[in-house]
Formats: C-alpha cells, sequence, structure tokens
C-alpha cells in the first residue's frame, strides 16, 4: 500500500508542482591545473557606473585581468581577449556561461582559430563558472567600499588588482604574483622593509681612471678618430668627464676611453694659426726655394741667359736675400722668410690686341 501511494503521488502534476527543490549534489571541483594560465574563467560584471567590467582568472594562480569597456558585444570581448593573450599566452580551456557574446560565431571562431577549448556551464548555474563569478563579487564590494567617483575608477581598480596580485590567495596559500612569475611584486609596503645589500660579487676588473690621467677619447664629431686629454671627473661607475687640450668637455663612457702615457705632448697648439697646415706649406716652399733658384740659374747660363738681377731694396727689412732671381721668376725669398712678387717691381706695357672685329651679318628679309 505505502508503494502505490508514492506512486500515485509522483504521478501527481499538482503534487510535484509544489514539492521543494532537490537536495544539492556535492560540491564537484574543476581539475586542478599544472601551470599558469592552463585554464582561465571569463565572464562580465556591471554595469556599475554605466561601464562594464571584463573579468578573466586564471584557475592556477588566482591572477586576475579586468578590461574596463563600454559595450560587451562579441567583437569587443575578441579584442580584450586577445590584448590579454598577448602578454600571458593562449590558454588551453576557457570556461565562460552561455552569454550571446561567448556564444556568438565571432568568439567560437576566434577560440577554434588559436586551438582554444570553449566550455560552458549548464544554464542558470553560474556555480560551474564559480571562479569568475566569486571574483566578481569581490570587485563589486571594493568598489562600493571606496566610494569612489566616475573619474577615479581606474585608479581605483588599479589600486583593487595590486593589492589582490600581492597578498596570500586562501585556497594557494602563495600570492597570485607568485604562483604566475615565481617571483613577488613590489608595491609601497615594500619601502618598509630593509634593503638587502648583499650584492653580487664580480668576478672581472673594472678599467678605471683617476683625476688628472692623459687619455686619448673617443671623437663622433670629425674626421679624427682620437682626441687627447685629461681625466675632470667620474660621474658614474662606467662614465668620465675628459677635459680636452682645446679646452672642451665631453663626457664618455669608459669604453671609448683609453689611456696614454703620463708624458704625451699637449697637442692644444695643433689648431693655432702658426702651425696650421697653411702656414706649414708656406714655410716649407720658403725653404725649398734658393735651391730651386740655384738650380734654375744653372740652368739658364747654360743657354746664355742672366743668371742674377739685383735685388730690390725692402723699406723696414734686411735688404740681403737669399736666392738668385733669373727672368721671370716670379717669387723672392728675402733671409727673413718673406715674400715679393719679382714682376710687381717691373710695371709691364699693356698690349691691344690685333684682331679685327668684324660686324654681325644680319639676314635682311
Amino acid at each position: 500500500m505505502d508503494r502505490e501511494i508514492e506512486e500515485m503521488v509522483s504521478n501527481c502534476a499538482e503534487c510535484q508542482s509544489v514539492r521543494p527543490e532537490p537536495a544539492k549534489m556535492r560540491l564537484h571541483c574543476w581539475e586542478t591545473p599544472t601551470e599558469p594560465f592552463q585554464r582561465v574563467h571569463v565572464d562580465f560584471a556591471g554595469p556599475f557606473m554605466d561601464t562594464y567590467f571584463f573579468i578573466l582568472v586564471d584557475a592556477y594562480s588566482k591572477w586576475p585581468e579586468i578590461k574596463v569597456c563600454r559595450s560587451i558585444t562579441a567583437e569587443n570581448t575578441v579584442n580584450m581577449c586577445r590584448e590579454i593573450f598577448s602578454t600571458f599566452g593562449i590558454p588551453s580551456v576557457l570556461v565562460s556561461d552561455h552569454g550571446v557574446q561567448f556564444t556568438s560565431e565571432t568568439f567560437q571562431q576566434f577560440l577554434r582559430m588559436n586551438g582554444v577549448m570553449h566550455k560552458m556551464g549548464a544554464p542558470y548555474h553560474p556555480a560551474t563558472n564559480g571562479q569568475a563569478e566569486r571574483y566578481v563579487q569581490t570587485f563589486k564590494q571594493k568598489l562600493k567600499a571606496l566610494k569612489c567617483t566616475k573619474s577615479q575608477l581606474n585608479l581605483e581598480l588599479s589600486n583593487i588588482l595590486l593589492t589582490y596580485r600581492k597578498m596570500l590567495h586562501p585556497s594557494t596559500g602563495q600570492s597570485p604574483s607568485m604562483l604566475m612569475f615565481g617571483r613577488q611584486i613590489r608595491s609601497r609596503l615594500d619601502l618598509l622593509l630593509p634593503k638587502n645589500e648583499a650584492g653580487r660579487s664580480n668576478n672581472y676588473v673594472v678599467r678605471q681612471f683617476q683625476d688628472g690621467d692623459r687619455v686619448r677619447v673617443r671623437d663622433f664629431l670629425s674626421n679624427s678618430k682620437w682626441k687627447f686629454g685629461r681625466i675632470a671627473e667620474k660621474t658614474g661607475k662606467l662614465r668620465y668627464v675628459v677635459r680636452l687640450d682645446d679646452g672642451r668637455v665631453w663626457e664618455r663612457h669608459i669604453d671609448h676611453i683609453a689611456g696614454v702615457g703620463a708624458n704625451l705632448r699637449d697637442v692644444s697648439l695643433e689648431g693655432s694659426a702658426d702651425s696650421s697646415p697653411e702656414k706649414l706649406d708656406v714655410e716649407n716652399y720658403i725653404q725649398a726655394v734658393p735651391a730651386v733658384a740655384e738650380s734654375l740659374a744653372k740652368t739658364a747660363g747654360n743657354f746664355g741667359m742672366e743668371q742674377t738681377c739685383p735685388t730690390p731694396e725692402l723699406s723696414g727689412q734686411d735688404s740681403t736675400t737669399t736666392t738668385r732671381v733669373i727672368p721671370n721668376l716670379i717669387e723672392v725669398a728675402p733671409a727673413n722668410g718673406t715674400r715679393q712678387n719679382a714682376a710687381a717691381a717691373t710695371p709691364q706695357t699693356l698690349r691691344r690686341s690685333s684682331r679685327v672685329v668684324k660686324p654681325p651679318q644680319k639676314l635682311n628679309l
């Protein structure tokens, strides 16, 4: 009789419609991932302050990513996922709900092209995507507690993410940054901690110079490859200020500085007028004139030409010259190194051309 009563009640629509919900099944957990970004959970939050938030959480490290967006279309979702994937890599599995932006052909094609398996929970069962849903609640609570304005939304969002990524997570016992990068990210709290002064040991010897050392410096501004000077100051571990021989001050890396002998001459006078290339050429020419003139005079004597000519008197200068001048020789070099034009001393008579200039022939039309 009891069995018949149970069967009658189970087949009664009115009785079944008023019965309570069945007991919930035991919590079923996702498989534990073995590496960061192997499986990610995504969801949308909002609208909050007329703004939507795209939330992505890594199942292994609990690392959250939040993107602020104005619309939740499939194209926007694809762009935000592409931006995150370019930073952390493409995941193997993506879990989401049945939102239209996730079930659209645009989003499905994006996942297929990148080799991502898409898993969705049962409709109206948000616990399947509980990783993202839980962080949505945490995020909303933090924003409401801060009571920030819309203009400060991005600033407060950055502070929330920095704090969450640095703090220890209760399910893993480590911070998301430690599991994601293998290190703890730095925040302002680290300024309160003592600094670790233990530095790495250097197994190589670094070249060093002392103030006043004679060096050659690489010149990148002219055809000359090196300039000479002295060390004026050390501005860093590998940077020096060098005062050149001509007075200029250059700052160079140690790779562009080499030591020279301490007794290397000062080349600061190389650019002066006395040592200019033009002046040196003139002096060499003046010194060579006597020998050339003597040679030309001997040659002229063989042809019966006049070998010597009187030397013109020069006012205020020594009248003794060290050259013999033959006809048509235009350069005279006195003993004091001054040159004079011999042709200028004897004026020449201008000769008029005897060529007959004919008038132009014009067409007589």
